[in-house]
């Protein structure tokens, strides 16, 4: 069910900003990654959010500090064009019933990331992916998550690049072949230490999933690079979810919901049952005009 607001959004709220950049809703860029992945023996989904672009601005982010061969590679990234290299980007959302719900948003500094791909003569003549699908459909339709998780996550072979302990990806991703641990923090500035591991294996999995910040776009760019002919897929902050990391207000706001996901139910207190009634309530209620 939409919230009010969704209604009084397209009622009366006019879109007087610059347009030229289009990105897909949440449910349109799900259903044609899936399509992809059913057809393809080749795809690659990268997200491109707010760290990237901070870098791209060659500015320091919360989790690593400006470096010029990260801003470079993430540049080479953003420059892919190929059908099965799927970009996603974090303009201009279409106010679909997901973004009513606010459980993401339009950053507030948009303007400044559409300056910076103009100047850098970013090709924009196509529609972007969503880069906020897997995060959305874990709060609202975890279902179908899940059954896209069961058909073409869990089964395959397949390498995990992240900070996230191997026991935990796994209650989400099935069980992991190579497992590569990166830090939490700063990924890029180690990047010689971790490498070779995925150039030593990445052609014994069929699925990679990097979970590495805005090095996970490097880690895409060089298996691309490399003539990897699988699936990456980068899911962005939902294992932080699974292992109660509240690394994004999605997270404080509805993160429980990642347990539908798993294949393997958590137990949970009564005291932890009533408290996400409480937070389900109160999210409800707050998202109809808020």
């Amino acid at each position: 069910m939409k919230p009010l607001k969704y209604y009084f959004h397209h009622l009366f709220k006019k879109n007087n900003g610059d347009t030229s950049i289009k990105t897909k809703n949440i449910d349109e860029s799900f259903n044609y990654l899936q399509k992809q992945m059913e057809e393809n023996e080749r795809v690659f989904f990268v997200r491109f959010g707010d760290g990237e672009f901070v870098t791209l601005m060659k500015r320091n982010h919360r989790n690593y500090k400006y470096n010029e061969k990260l801003d470079r590679e993430i540049e080479e990234s953003f420059n892919i064009k190929d059908p099965n290299y799927l970009i996603s980007c974090p303009i201009n959302y279409p106010y679909d019933q997901y973004i009513a719900k606010s459980i993401y948003t339009q950053f507030s500094w948009q303007q400044e990331m559409i300056d910076l791909i103009k100047s850098k003569k970013f090709d924009t003549s196509f529609t972007f992916e969503n880069p906020c699908i897997f995060q959305c459909l874990t709060v609202f339709n975890p279902k179908k998550l899940k059954s896209f998780l069961d058909i073409h996550i869990r089964p395959k072979t397949k390498m995990f690049i992240g900070s996230t302990e191997k026991e935990t990806a796994e209650k989400l991703y099935g069980k992991i072949d190579y497992y590569i641990q990166i830090p939490a923090k700063h990924a890029y500035e180690t990047i010689d230490t971790w490498w070779p591991q995925v150039e030593e294996n990445y052609k014994n999995v069929d699925l990679v999933i990097p979970s590495a910040g805005s090095t996970s776009n490097v880690i895409s760019l060089r298996l691309w690079n490399l003539g990897y002919h699988k699936k990456l897929i980068d899911f962005g902050s939902v294992v932080d979810a699974v292992d109660n990391k509240t690394t994004r207000s999605w997270i404080r706001l509805q993160g429980h919901k990642a347990n539908k996901l798993l294949s393997v139910k958590p137990k949970i207190s009564f005291n932890q049952k009533i408290t996400f009634l409480l937070k389900d309530i109160k999210f409800y209620f707050r998202n109809q005009f808020i």
